[in-house]
């Protein structure tokens, strides 16, 4: 018989309070080696609590395992398999690039010769002697990913990488991320962004009040939104019967693409309570 493969992360009935607030409540879960796992949820959700738990760097209540090795038990083992990156990387603007990769190197016990094959990975070969100061946003994120990356991990954690970043520096990070996955990394990824999303990851985590609430595909999770609107691209005039004269006006299936959804009805389809007291009070 063939075995299942054990999960690159396990997690069961995560809690964390803040002294009366209460931040996670029973979250459980699964990760499969290789995959991709976008993490949703409005601010405040829990996300970035949710990740700080499975790095270790809090006290939390439930059971956290990174390839099978228990967070609370054995952190700093744990850790040795992750990679993070923060939304705001903390790095020394008068380092350059390769000093400040060297220094991460240091720290993770690396091979030296990492960060120059880390830095082409993530296209800053050119910029191995600039200061990390003059670098956009972008380029920061990059390094910063390159550094999560020195040491190998199998799992790497990114905390909303793209939130400062523009759409093309944004579709840059994607496509390092779609390499990644290719290689075999497990990847999760918090995120308020659905552009892309879909060709991103393969399983969307819903976080609503520190709950977890939605877990499927995004394709499940847009079936469940309700009213299913659409964007239609036209080339000049609209036709003044608009719905009849779609054909006659050659606007074919590949010119009309899915709305861009919205948290409030991401959480109605996510959360049967939500909607029902909405539709109570509409």
């Amino acid at each position: 018989m063939a075995h299942a493969t054990p999960p690159m992360l396990h997690i069961t009935n995560l809690g964390k309070r803040y002294r009366k607030l209460q931040v996670l409540t029973d979250v459980s879960f699964d990760v499969a080696p290789g995959s991709v796992i976008a993490l949703l949820g409005a601010n405040g959700a829990g996300k970035t609590t949710t990740l700080k738990c499975i790095l270790g760097v809090m006290p939390f209540d439930g059971t956290v395992e990174v390839d099978g090795i228990s967070v609370s038990q054995h952190g700093k083992d744990a850790r040795r398999r992750i990679g993070y990156v923060p939304q705001s990387a903390v790095l020394n603007d008068a380092d350059t690039c390769y000093e400040a990769l060297e220094f991460l190197a240091e720290l993770k016990g690396a091979p030296r010769g990492r960060v120059d094959e880390m830095l082409a990975l993530v296209n800053l070969g050119e910029q191995r002697d600039v200061a990390v100061g003059h670098l956009s946003g972008g380029m920061r994120q990059r390094l910063a990913l390159a550094g999560a990356l020195l040491a190998d991990p199998p799992l790497l954690l990114l905390d909303e990488p793209t939130a400062s970043l523009d759409v093309e520096s944004r579709m840059e990070f994607h496509r390092l991320v779609l390499r990644l996955r290719d290689e075999g990394k497990t990847i999760i990824l918090s995120t308020h962004f659905f552009d892309h999303l879909e060709e991103l990851a393969s399983r969307v985590l819903i976080l609503d009040s520190g709950r977890l609430a939605f877990d499927g595909s995004l394709d499940e999770l847009s079936q469940r939104v309700r009213g299913r609107r659409y964007v239609v691209n036209l080339n000049g005039n609209a036709p003044s019967r608009f719905m009849e004269a779609l054909s006659a006006a050659g606007i074919g299936p590949e010119r009309v693409q899915p709305a861009e959804m919205r948290w409030e009805e991401l959480l109605l389809a996510a959360a049967p309570e939500r909607q029902a007291t909405a539709e109570e009070q509409a």
